[in-house]
């Protein structure tokens, strides 16, 4: 077989973990298992749009109102969900693909009917306005139907929008907040708009907030006093946030402040957090970066860091839990201010009849990586698969689905964050359960390390080896018989292509039940390599075994015992199963191993060094046709890395990987190369001298060049003027991306002799013999005696203004010394000034 066809199949084998059959199951067909996983229907190949790189499947509208076992929402994430009284699953908008694939904002409705597996379309529009499709940021979008403020109507819809905030209240109805999307003058804002929906009409009001936003002058949040409900109180917009009901039916907000809505009334209240109308944003007494105040002991003075994307839920006495998100934190990190996206695992709990926050577990101060990779953020401690413990906790992430089981357990799946070997770049398909009782984590499956793809199985069939591939923002419900279900999200496949998904998926969960085993885990993912490269297998349990087949056949315990590296001699697909004493046998991992020639390793222009200055690097490779990918962020270089295409300007300290493919060779070894270029500047002077008139100005352009990532805060002086004229100096511009700011230097001189003389000094004696001696020279001495003495007489006049008969002044040049000054550096440059 050619190589190409070789790698053609392998690439194919490869797109699978994206590429699934589209259709749903048919009604009754569907199983359960105890802590397994069933794929329920959705999915296909993924479409891309043109210059896009996100790419999604088309939605199945069918006719509204009435389902059909074909019909099935499009790929999508930032969706809205809630479960009716009948257990039916209900889901809005979200940020994903209508019905002809377009890519937008969508403000759809469906209902799904567990009992049946059919999804019906409800409401909103089946596809996106095309006016706007070539608009690369996604942002297309039908607007909003507002109709008239508290009155239900058949045609009120809210605009598409993703991340907004929901509730379920005690009558069944549902409520949405905000959310990013689309008012009703179709301007894509974050928006405040408050909706209820009633399932028995199938209608929406429009309950408060704006139907237009206007940015510049749009109020915001309205606090009003504190736990004081009133008419005018307003969150103002809001997106990403976490919400809950309590046992009242009053709905909760934790997001640009905490929050509590009474729809009896119609009223907020603010109940805590964030209120810059009290204090500057940034003073920890506002509650952005939160106050933790002792591990498990509840305080009134206590809050959790605002954040975007946690997990929230309500325990079964009432109480409210709160666990990650992120945010941003504004910091310096050695000569640089830098922005850190703050990844937490922090878990809080919330007691309303007190109004009391505790910190329960988890981190209060996430570790920071570095300036190449600003992130903060707690790996996962995985502990025993099945088994709780204290020291258990998930990694900081955000953007995990979550459910609550019959027993007010939490359970949390996925997100992104950081995992057990703390790499941030990746999706983990973890499952973990939380008991409120015991406040203590379980792992429950799926891969403690790295990106996993989805394995299906059998449409409609548990098995220990399906699962949910690695997804962030996916729709998440819990049906009336206790199962749960998830739902699309968004995901990155074998190219590195952002997809979003539209699979749907079953799982009963059972705490007192141990899972399967953990599937296998390769170290190297289906590919082509090298002869001799060796492939490990794990799963992150300790006591687990592996068996593993090389021939095609599927594994057992009476295969290959693994006990080491496998070495790939050869083309072939290894295929492993893991066992564990009391748990069920693992699902089978599966991976595709093409052998061919290496391809040769990328060289590097300018070698690896300390370097005073700011460095060109191009990258060459000997393979014919080779393709080149780096990163410069400390990552292992992928196919999915930045093409190569020009020299690389490094300018401050950091390391370059790179690695070559090409058609028929394995992926070369990585070329590393670490430059080191200690943080300085240079100045310039343009130009470099400068002539004005006595009493005149002059300018000059003083280009800061930073070196190594300077931050370029510089000040500046002058010396070497003369006594008569003075500088200054206008605010140093933003550097560019080449690291080059600009000043103007400004020389100013005064307008007369008299000003000139009274900014010199007094003209002493010996300066005027000095100058009679320069002009007349010493052969006539009785006229040297008399001038000396007519010098000694005038004095500090004018006199000394220039030599000749007529009187004037010759230029006077200078050269003037510019210093530049910052973090205990010092650069000069230098003009030459003549003054005239």
């Amino acid at each position: 077989m050619r190589m190409r066809t070789l790698v053609s199949a392998l690439y194919a084998l490869l797109g699978c973990s994206f590429a699934f059959v589209g259709f749903g199951l048919p009604a009754g067909a569907q199983t359960t298992a105890p802590n397994e996983w069933t794929w329920m229907g959705g999915g296909g190949t993924f479409t891309c749009q043109p210059n896009s790189v996100f790419c999604g499947l088309p939605g199945v509208y069918g006719t509204l109102g009435t389902p059909a076992a074909g019909n099935i929402p499009g790929t999508r994430d930032s969706t809205s969900t809630w479960t009716d009284r009948s257990g039916d699953l209900w889901l809005f908008g979200g940020d994903g693909s209508d019905a002809s694939g377009n890519l937008g904002v969508l403000n759809d409705l469906w209902k799904f009917d567990p009992a049946t597996s059919q999804w019906t379309w409800m409401g909103g529009s089946s596809t996106v306005p095309v006016s706007c499709l070539d608009n690369p940021g996604g942002e297309c979008s039908q607007p909003g139907v507002y109709g008239t403020l508290g009155i239900p109507g058949g045609g009120n819809i809210p605009g598409g929008r993703g991340g907004a905030v929901n509730w379920t209240d005690n009558n069944g109805n549902f409520w949405l907040l905000g959310g990013w999307g689309r008012d009703s003058a179709d301007s894509s804002v974050d928006l405040d708009d408050l909706w209820e929906f009633n399932p028995s009409t199938n209608e929406w009001t429009w309950m408060g907030g704006s139907s237009t936003i206007n940015s510049f002058s749009e109020p915001g949040a309205v606090y009003g006093n504190l736990g004081i409900p009133a008419p005018g109180n307003y969150p103002g917009p809001q997106s990403n946030a976490a919400s809950w009901t309590d046992h009242s039916g009053n709905l909760w907000l934790f997001g640009n402040g905490f929050w509590e809505f009474y729809p009896s009334s119609n009223e907020w209240a603010w109940m805590g957090g964030n209120n810059p109308a009290l204090c500057p944003q940034g003073n920890p007494a506002c509650g952005q970066y939160g106050v933790y105040g002792t591990l498990g002991v509840p305080a009134a003075g206590n809050i959790p860091p605002q954040r975007s994307l946690p997990v929230s839920w309500t325990d079964s006495d009432g109480n409210f839990w709160l666990f990650g998100g992120y945010y941003l934190f504004q910091t310096v990190v050695g000569r640089n201010e830098e922005t850190v996206s703050v990844y937490l695992n922090d878990l809080w709990e919330f007691n309303p009849s007190t109004s009391e926050w505790a910190w329960m577990a988890g981190s209060n101060a996430p570790i920071h990586s570095s300036v190449s990779s600003p992130f903060a953020g707690q790996p996962g401690v995985y502990g025993t698969l099945g088994m709780p413990a204290a020291g258990n906790t998930p990694g900081g992430r955000y953007g995990a689905s979550s459910w609550t089981d019959g027993s007010g357990n939490l359970w949390l799946f996925g997100g992104w964050g950081l995992d057990a070997d703390g790499n941030l770049y990746s999706f983990p398909n973890d499952l973990w359960d939380f008991n409120p009782s015991t406040n203590e984590w379980t792992w429950m499956g799926g891969s403690p390390v790295g990106s996993q793809s989805n394995v299906y199985g059998i449409l409609g069939t548990p098995a220990a080896g399906n699962v949910p591939g690695s997804r962030i923002d996916a729709a998440s419900w819990t049906d009336g018989g206790g199962s749960i279900w998830l739902f699309g999200g968004e995901a990155i496949d074998f190219y590195g292509v952002e997809g979003y998904l539209n699979d749907l998926w079953q799982y009963q969960p059972s705490a007192t039940t141990l899972p399967p085993a953990a599937t296998p885990v390769f170290s190297i993912a289906s590919g082509i390599y090298a002869p001799g490269s060796s492939v490990t297998i794990s799963n992150g349990m300790a006591n687990a075994s592996f068996y593993y087949t090389t021939d095609g056949t599927t594994p057992t315990t009476g295969s290959i015992l693994y006990k080491g590296p496998v070495t790939i001699s050869s083309s072939e697909t290894i295929q492993a199963i893991a066992t564990a004493p009391g748990y069920p046998n693992s699902g089978v991992a599966s991976a595709a191993y093409v052998t061919a020639q290496q391809a040769a390793t990328p060289a590097f222009s300018v070698t690896g060094g300390t370097y005073a200055t700011n460095q060109s690097v191009t990258i060459t490779d000997g393979s014919a046709g080779a393709t080149i990918y780096y990163t410069t962020d400390g990552t292992m270089p992928t196919a999915s890395s930045t093409v190569y295409s020009g020299p690389i300007q490094v300018m401050a300290t950091g390391t370059i990987e790179a690695i070559a493919t090409a058609s028929g060779y394995s992926t070369s070894a990585v070329a590393t190369a670490t430059y080191t270029i200690p943080q300085s500047f240079n100045l310039s002077i343009d130009p470099a001298s400068m002539t004005v008139t006595a009493g005149a100005s002059g300018t000059s352009q003083i280009k800061v060049q930073d070196e190594g990532g300077f931050p370029g805060i510089v000040s500046f002086a002058c010396s070497g003027l003369p006594l008569w004229a003075t500088c200054s100096f206008s605010t140093l511009t933003n550097p560019t991306p080449a690291g080059v700011s600009y000043s103007t230097l400004t020389v100013t001189t005064y307008s007369t002799t008299a000003e000139m003389r009274r900014n010199s000094g007094p003209l002493f004696p010996g300066a005027a013999v000095a100058v009679v001696v320069f002009c007349f020279g010493l052969r006539k001495r009785r006229r040297l005696l008399m001038l000396v003495v007519l010098a000694v007489g005038l004095g500090g006049l004018g006199l000394m203004g220039g030599c000749g008969g007529g009187g004037g002044r010759k230029p006077v040049t200078s050269t003037v010394t510019v210093t530049g000054a910052a973090w205990g550096l010092q650069q000069t440059a230098t003009l030459t000034l003549t003054v005239n």
